[in-house]
């Protein structure tokens, strides 16, 4: 018994000791990359003394003599808070990402790699602008120094994954860049495969009935070529490894709102500008903020990216500029024929394949060899590793020289509407409705990007045999969208249709539907003068002016009909009761989603069967805005009833349905239907997902309710589960009257550290709407120091 005592006792001490080991352990890793705040610093390669102030966000102030000290400076606090979501970015734009994660990722490597965004980087370093070469060299230069110092005590994702970070290099700079265009144009791939089955399933005519831009009639849907589903099959799950990237929280723009008042309608008596660009939530984020002083000289502050030096959207002493996605279509797919001896038809030519090998390395696995083959369109996607019968080839924007490194460092130091027009003319392969306001009450938007000259409009895959559908450069920058100091003192902008169908050139058939955009006019024009309050109040509703139109058209249906069951009767009193605020204590925006998702399958579901798709209908919301704006017509009847069905008859059993579907899986109790309890959000790290290292580290948010949708102006987009995935990135309003009054906040921290005091720290008051002041002037930013460090050249 003595012995069993002692050993239970050595048992439970060796316990007690391994716990306190893992606790201590798990401490330091989360600790270990933290940097220090304040006192004073030697850094070699600086060239005079700089300081760094931190404010309560621990948003960095970097204050320089020089422009070298100044981004080696970005390069080095960058680093020092978000080290290893850079090298994720980095892996993932250079098709490395197997690397670190393993197999599953191949696909998604070789994607990426095909897009050969790092050679358009080389020949884009090596054209640079002096200037812009000295400003990336030093940022680089500053990134590598706190590589260097860190030695082995790296964030603690390199430890946990067993690898070290790479030396950072000018390519990889603008890797970020191209990785930015791709991802913003990569919704056109998926879509046009859609829509050829679509017209492939329906006829040309009925298909273009439900495609996103009803008024758009495309040459090629047509005789001439035509593709088989191994081929598409192929083709889409290829597509399809892109997701993993949105697994990561690496996917950037998903759409947007801006908007500016000029100052005749400024209670300050000078510009307000809000913009709130929207992406995928995730932790790190994918902006850190960042104010760069250079005394005498730029002084500039707002978002970057992490791994790239200047600000994308922000404001400098002059102006303020914002952006959201233009949705261009600048991605065309081409059906290629091919022959057995590796040559391609082009204009009655037989062109040889160009082909090149990629060898990817995978974690835990053996390397494998994969031969990426490409005709003067772009890369062949249909099959990568052994090329047979399969024709599609990507072209794409990005495969062309650009230079959006120059068009940011321009607006960065732009004073005046022609200088930020002349910065943005350089945007090609990133394309965006561009918001500007300036300290002379001036306001406007601008147009920026590539938009391609080609024969009609791609919103489906084209035959590429011949030169009848390739492009023809793109729409010169002096034909672009412009709009200056506009009558009514108002600009804005939410990923809706860009121009009218005047316009000569086709832009995208893939747009937002109008209801945040009806909704921000709304409440601008609601009184006369605006002020910054008024801005935070727009910037935040959840209000939808989609359920404003649609839900009525429901009531109306439902006095029609004859529903017996309490619960459905219930349901109907909420919707007639409700004000169409988003709430997360409203039961009617849960009836509401539901009910309009059915609506969508009810009317597309027997159709086109397969073709659907997602169960949420989200993509069929156009034809109900047509119903409402223009009439239902033949698509409302189910084809496999003997019966005519009406759009009432619709709506009465999308009700129906809705209510069946939220009592099976929440309860016949409406209070189980609040919006919050269904719609919810937590923000996820990418290495989060695994329920250990969370409880260990902490890298998640708390699971937090919710309102809004993606149809309003307060953006909270969710997937099938209800889980919110999507919304805005940052919230800015910038006060060209005092732009120490500016105010703003982002869903997560300034740092990507989860043992930093700035990790997720700014959650809480942007989930309860709240925003913080963004000092920029000298004596503001000292009044909100909590922290600085001075760094000074070393000996």
């Amino acid at each position: 018994m003595r012995i069993f005592r002692i050993s239970l006792k050595i048992l439970i001490s060796t316990f007690v000791v391994l716990l306190l080991i893992l606790f201590i352990t798990v401490a330091v890793l989360r600790k270990s990359a933290v940097p220090v705040y304040n006192g004073e610093k030697k850094i070699a390669g600086l060239d005079a003394e700089a300081r760094v102030i931190r404010d309560e966000r621990g948003v960095p102030h970097i204050y320089s003599s020089n422009e070298h000290d100044l981004y080696l400076l970005t390069g080095y606090v960058s680093a020092q808070e978000r080290l290893w979501q850079m090298d994720l970015i980095r892996h993932a734009t250079r098709g490395r990402l197997s690397e670190i994660f393993g197999k599953d990722y191949v696909q998604t490597d070789l994607f990426m790699r095909s897009l050969n965004i790092h050679e358009k980087s080389k020949r884009l370093v090596a054209s640079a602008d002096p200037e812009i070469l000295s400003a990336i060299q030093a940022y680089a230069e500053g990134v590598n120094i706190w590589i260097d110092e860190r030695g082995k005590r790296l964030p603690m994702e390199f430890r946990i994954l067993h690898y070290k970070p790479e030396p950072w290099t000018l390519e990889d700079i603008y890797d970020i860049i191209g990785y930015m265009g791709w991802d913003l144009a990569t919704g056109n791939l998926s879509e046009e495969l859609r829509c050829y089955r679509l017209a492939k399933k329906l006829g040309a005519d009925k298909a273009r009935d439900i495609m996103p831009d009803w008024n758009i009639v495309d040459e090629v849907v047509f005789p001439g070529f035509e593709l088989n589903e191994s081929e598409i099959s192929r083709s889409m799950s290829f597509i399809a490894s892109m997701d993993k990237l949105e697994e990561l929280g690496i996917v950037s723009f998903s759409g947007s709102n801006n908007w500016a008042v000029s100052g005749q309608r400024s209670n300050t008596g000078n510009a307000i500008l809000s913009n709130d660009m929207h992406l995928g939530f995730g932790t790190p984020g994918i902006w850190i903020q960042m104010h760069q002083v250079v005394k005498g000289g730029l002084n500039v502050t707002g978002v970057m990216i992490p791994g790239e030096p200047f600000i994308i959207g922000g404001h400098n002493e002059q102006i303020a500029w914002g952006t959201t996605n233009l949705g261009v279509d600048d991605i065309d797919l081409y059906v290629e024929r091919t022959d057995s001896s590796g040559n391609y038809l082009f204009n009655g030519q037989w062109l040889p394949l160009q082909s090149r090998e990629e060898i990817i390395k995978v974690k835990g696995a053996v390397q494998d060899t994969f031969r990426i083959v490409s005709t003067h369109h772009g890369p062949i996607i249909s099959e990568m590793k052994d090329i047979k019968d399969a024709p599609l080839a990507i072209r794409w924007s990005g495969f062309d020289d650009s230079d959006e490194m120059k068009a940011v460092y321009l607006l960065n130091r732009a004073t005046c509407w022609d200088e930020f027009r002349h910065a943005i003319s350089f945007f090609r392969s990133i394309s965006q409705n561009f918001a500007y306001a300036d300290i002379r009450g001036n306001i406007g938007m601008n147009t920026g990007g590539g938009i391609p000259l080609r024969k009609g409009g791609g919103v489906m895959p084209r035959s590429g045999v011949t030169d009848e559908y390739d492009w023809h450069g793109y729409v010169p920058f002096e034909l672009l969208p412009s709009l200056f100091n506009p009558a009514d003192g108002f600009v804005s902008s939410a990923n809706q249709r860009t121009v009218n169908t005047d316009y000569p050139f086709f832009i995208s058939g893939n747009f937002a539907m109008p209801y945040r955009i009806k909704r921000i006019r709304q409440m601008a024009a609601e009184k006369k003068i605006l002020g910054i309050d008024d801005f935070k109040r727009m910037v935040t509703d959840n209000h939808s002016a989609y359920a404003e139109m649609l839900t009525p058209v429901i009531l109306k249906a439902a006095e029609e009909a004859d529903f017996t069951d309490s619960l459905t009767q219930e349901a109907v009193r909420v919707l007639k009761n409700w004000d169409y605020s988003m709430d997360v204590d409203r039961i009617a925006p849960t009836l509401f989603e539901f009910i309009h998702m059915a609506m969508a399958y009810n009317i597309f579901g027997d159709e086109l069967g397969d073709l659907y798709g997602s169960r949420l209908g989200t993509k069929y919301d156009f034809y109900i805005y047509r119903c409402l704006t223009e009439g239902p017509d033949y698509w409302v009847d189910n084809i496999n009833t003997e019966q005519k069905e009406t759009f009432s008859d619709i709506i009465v059993k999308s009700i129906s349905s809705a209510v069946d579907t939220l009592k099976k899986n929440y309860g016949d109790d409406l209070s189980e239907w609040k919006w919050g309890k269904i719609h919810h959000l937590r923000i996820v790290h990418p290495l989060g997902s695994k329920k250990l290292l969370n409880k260990l580290f902490a890298l998640n948010s708390k699971q937090y309710e919710v309102g809004g949708s993606y149809h309003t102006v307060e953006v909270y987009g969710y997937d099938r589960s209800f889980n919110t995935v999507h919304g805005a990135s940052e919230r800015y309003i910038y006060n060209a009257a005092d732009w120490d009054e500016s105010y703003a906040v982002i869903p997560t921290g300034t740092s990507g550290n989860p043992g930093s005091p700035f990790y997720l720290s700014q959650t809480s008051t942007y989930i309860n709407n709240g925003f913080y002041k963004d000092p920029f002037t000298e004596p503001a930013v000292a009044s909100a120091k909590k922290y600085e460090i001075i760094y000074r050249p070393a000996e």
